[in-house]
C-alpha cells in the first residue's frame, strides 16, 4: 500500500512540476528563440518585460502558434467572437489576426467602440488595408507602454505623430477626401503650438475627435460632426463657445491672402524686435564709447 502511495505522490509531484515549469517559462522559452531572430518575428526581451504585457505568457494572445517548433505551446481555445473578429480584421492584420483579435479578451469596451468607428468599419466592413487596428496606433503588443508613459505611442505628446503616420500620407488623403495638410495646420494652430510647448491642457487629436470611437466628420454623431456637437466639444475647454467660435477652428489650408498676411505679420513682428534689440545694443555701445573717450580726455588734461 505504501509503495503505491509513493508512486501516486511521485506522479502527482512530477505532473505539478511540469505544469508549473511550463507555465512559468513559457515566455522565456519563446524569447530564447524569438529574442535573437530577425525581422517581424523578433521580440526584444527588455522591451517586452517592461511592457504592459510583460507578465503575460505568450500563448495568452498567440493561442494557436503554428509550426512544428511550437508543438505543445497552446493557449485557451479561441471562442467564436475572437474567431469572427480575426476573420474581419485579417485584411489588415495578416501575420496573426487571431492574436490581434485576442485583445478584445481584456479590452472589450475599446473593441466595441472600435467596431462602430470609421477606422473599424474601414477594416472590418470595407476590408481595406488602410484602416488601423490596435497595433497601428499603440505599437507592437510586445512593447506597448501604459498611456501615461512618455514612451507610449498614445502619450499626450505622441498622439499627433501617431495619427500623422496615416493622415499625413498623400495617397491616403486623396483616397478618402481630406486635406493632406491636416496635421500641418494643426501643428501651426494655437492648440498645436501649445502642445509642442508641453502644456498638459492642450488638446491633441483624440481630445476633439475621440479615440477608439472616431467617426467621420460628416457623421452627425461625431463630436465634430455638427455645429451643435462642435460647441459641446469646444465648450469643454471654452465655456460658452458660439457658432462663430467653432467655425474658426479648422484644419483646412489658409486662403492665400490669409496665408501671406500671416507670414507678413510674423516677419514684421520679428523685424520690430530685431530693430529694438539692435537699437538698444548700438545705444549701449555709443554710451560705453563716450564714457571711454571722456575718461581718456580727462587723463590727458
Amino acid at each position: 500500500m505504501r509503495f503505491w502511495l509513493n508512486v501516486f505522490f511521485l506522479l502527482l509531484f512530477t505532473f505539478l512540476l511540469i505544469t508549473t515549469a511550463g507555465a512559468a517559462t513559457d515566455a522565456a522559452t519563446c524569447l530564447s528563440c524569438h529574442g535573437s531572430m530577425e525581422g517581424a518575428v523578433n521580440v526584444n526581451k527588455d522591451k517586452y518585460e517592461k511592457s504592459v504585457h510583460g507578465s503575460f505568457d505568450c500563448v495568452t494572445c498567440h493561442m494557436s502558434p503554428k509550426g512544428a517548433q511550437h508543438t505543445g505551446l497552446t493557449g485557451a481555445a479561441p471562442d467564436k467572437a475572437i474567431k469572427e473578429l480575426a476573420a474581419q480584421i485579417s485584411p489588415k492584420s495578416k501575420v496573426d489576426p487571431l492574436a490581434q483579435a485576442a485583445c478584445m479578451t481584456c479590452h472589450p469596451d475599446p473593441y466595441a467602440a472600435y467596431k462602430s468607428s470609421i477606422h473599424g468599419k474601414n477594416v472590418m466592413v470595407k476590408k481595406s488595408p488602410d484602416g488601423p487596428v490596435c497595433t497601428s496606433c499603440h505599437g507592437s503588443p510586445h512593447s506597448i507602454q501604459a498611456r501615461p508613459s512618455k514612451e507610449s505611442k498614445v502619450y499626450l505628446y505622441n498622439v499627433v505623430e501617431s495619427c500623422g503616420k496615416c493622415h499625413e500620407e498623400k495617397h491616403i488623403s486623396e483616397k478618402y477626401g481630406f486635406s493632406p495638410l491636416v496635421m500641418e495646420r494643426y501643428k501651426e494652430s494655437f492648440h498645436g503650438r501649445k502642445l509642442k510647448l508641453g502644456h498638459t491642457g492642450a488638446p491633441s487629436c483624440a481630445s476633439c475627435h475621440g479615440a477608439h470611437d472616431v467617426k467621420s466628420t460628416k457623421d452627425t454623431s461625431s463630436p465634430v460632426g455638427s455645429v451643435e456637437n462642435k460647441k459641446k466639444t469646444c465648450g469643454k475647454c471654452h465655456a460658452g463657445a458660439t457658432d462663430k467660435f467653432v467655425a474658426s477652428i479648422t484644419h483646412q489650408p489658409l486662403h492665400p491672402i490669409a496665408h501671406f498676411t500671416e507670414i507678413a505679420l510674423i516677419i514684421l513682428t520679428v523685424g520690430v524686435f530685431m530693430f529694438i534689440i539692435i537699437h538698444v545694443l548700438l545705444d549701449m555701445f555709443s554710451d560705453i564709447r563716450d564714457r571711454l573717450f571722456r575718461k581718456g580726455g580727462d587723463h590727458h588734461e
